[in-house]
C-alpha cells in the first residue's frame, strides 16, 4: 500500500545531488510527504469492523467473533522508508458463516453494496469457492476490501479490510527520506594465474589437482 513521505532537505554533495537527480531519486519530491489522515487505532479499528459487520449484515450472516485477526503494523515506504511518527496501518480479516450454495449470490450483493459507497472494484470473479474473489478500494476512508471463500468445508466467507497509513492524533508528520542509491562498485583487476617454476633436471613433475563439484562420479 502506498505511503505517503517525503524527503528531507538536506546538504549533499555536489556529486550524492546529481546521482540523485540522474536516478530520480528523492530530491524530485514526487509527494511521498503529502499530509497524512490523522486517526488513531481504535477510530480505525471501529471504521473497518464497522464496515465488515455492513459487508456481512448484506449476505445474510454475521461475523464468527472467534474468527477475527486485526494486526495494526507500522507503515513502510514504497522504498522501505519508515518513520518515528506512529503511523500505522490495520489490517483485520473475518469469517463470515455461509453456505457454499449461496457464494454467488453472496459476491454480487457485496458488490452492489461497496460500488453504492463509492468503492472501485479492481477484480471480481463467480464460480466456484476456488474461483470466487472480490477486490475493492475506495469509500471516505479508501479502504482495501477483499472478498473470498474459506477451504473445506466449503461453508465460510473470507471478508478483510486494510487500510491507508493514518498519522495518530497529536503526533507531528516526520519528513522521511528515501535511501540513497547504493554506490556502484568499482571492477577489480584480475590477478594473473601463478606459473609454477620448471622442474629442475631430473626431477619428477607433479600432476595438477583438480577439484571436483560435490557428488561428481559417486554412486547413487
Amino acid at each position: 500500500m502506498p505511503i505517503h513521505m517525503k524527503c528531507r532537505r538536506t546538504a549533499l554533495p555536489v556529486l550524492t545531488l546529481l546521482a540523485l537527480l540522474a536516478t530520480g531519486g528523492c530530491m524530485t519530491d514526487s509527494g511521498k510527504n503529502d499530509p497524512l489522515p490523522v486517526k488513531s487505532q481504535q477510530k480505525a479499528e471501529y471504521e473497518v469492523r464497522a464496515l465488515i459487520d455492513l459487508l456481512a449484515e448484506e449476505i445474510g450472516s454475521e461475523v464468527d467473533a472467534k474468527s477475527v485477526d486485526k494486526r495494526f503494523r507500522d507503515c513502510i515506504g514504497k522504498n522501505n522508508e519508515t518513520a518515528n511518527d506512529g503511523r500505522f496501518d490495520l489490517d483485520y480479516t473475518v469469517q463470515a458463516p455461509l453456505p457454499r450454495a449461496q457464494y454467488n449470490t453472496a459476491l454480487v450483493k457485496l458488490k452492489k453494496t461497496l460500488e453504492a459507497e463509492g468503492y472501485k472494484v479492481s477484480a471480481y470473479r463467480e464460480g466456484d469457492w476456488r474461483h470466487i474473489l472480490l477486490y475493492a478500494k475506495g469509500g471516505d476512508a479508501n479502504f482495501f476490501v477483499s472478498v473470498g471463500a474459506m477451504k473445506p468445508p466449503y461453508d465460510r466467507m473470507i471478508l478483510s479490510v486494510t487500510t491507508p497509513c493514518f498519522l495518530p492524533p497529536g503526533k507531528k508528520q516526520e519528513e522521511v527520506s528515501a535511501p540513497l542509491p547504493r554506490p556502484q562498485r568499482e571492477s577489480v583487476p584480475v590477478a594473473a594465474p601463478a606459473v609454477a617454476p620448471a622442474p629442475a633436471p631430473g626431477q619428477a613433475q607433479e600432476r595438477p589437482v583438480v577439484q571436483r563439484p560435490a557428488g561428481a562420479g559417486d554412486f547413487g
